[in-house]
């Protein structure tokens, strides 16, 4: 459980505050191994925070953060901001999420025909066994598709023609991806 250090005047000293730290802070006063009671706690102004929830939000295009815990119905309670990030960082997180999500579609594609990844089943497109020569070439067809339908929309969202928060945003207009034409 975090701790809250307070003045004398009841504003914030230190937050994070740990029971180290107060045995740190207090070198010559002997303290029980298990210092936890409110009560002890309070004749040094340290109070236990209650953890809250950290609020839902888009790791692509906001960051939260711990706030400094406020008092409630005598309570320290912890407390979270959530804050857009620069639009520069958003875009960069953005892509780099999508980017991802559909090199996972192509691997889990080729995995549906026990490949290890695209990459692998595009391999076998020069293979001398008919069956591996024609899912290599497939798969380097699907491959070039998708990646060509992907650039095209990160110009679009680049020129400001479309705008694109997640993976899911594009995934409709990426090729189907099916082991037959």
């Amino acid at each position: 459980m975090p701790f809250i250090k307070l003045k004398a005047n009841g504003t914030v000293h230190t937050y994070p505050y740990s029971i180290q730290a107060l045995r740190a802070d207090n070198p010559d006063t002997s303290f029980p191994d298990n210092l936890s009671s409110s009560t002890d706690l309070a004749s040094f102004r340290v109070y236990a925070v209650q953890p809250s929830e950290r609020p839902q939000y888009n790791a692509n295009t906001h960051v939260v953060t711990e706030a400094t815990p406020v008092l409630v119905a005598g309570v320290w309670t912890q407390q979270w901001t959530v804050n857009a990030l620069e639009s520069s960082v958003a875009a960069a997180r953005i892509q780099t999420s999508v980017v991802q999500a559909v090199q996972q579609r192509l691997d889990t594609f080729a995995q549906t025909a026990n490949y290890d990844s695209i990459l692998s089943a595009c391999t076998y497109a020069t293979s001398a066994v008919p069956k591996f020569a024609a899912e290599g070439q497939r798969a380097v067809n699907l491959r070039d598709a998708t990646w060509n339908a992907l650039y095209g929309i990160l110009a679009d969202v680049q020129a400001g023609n479309r705008v694109v928060t997640s993976y899911s945003d594009i995934e409709g207009d990426l090729p189907l991806l099916s082991w037959t034409a």
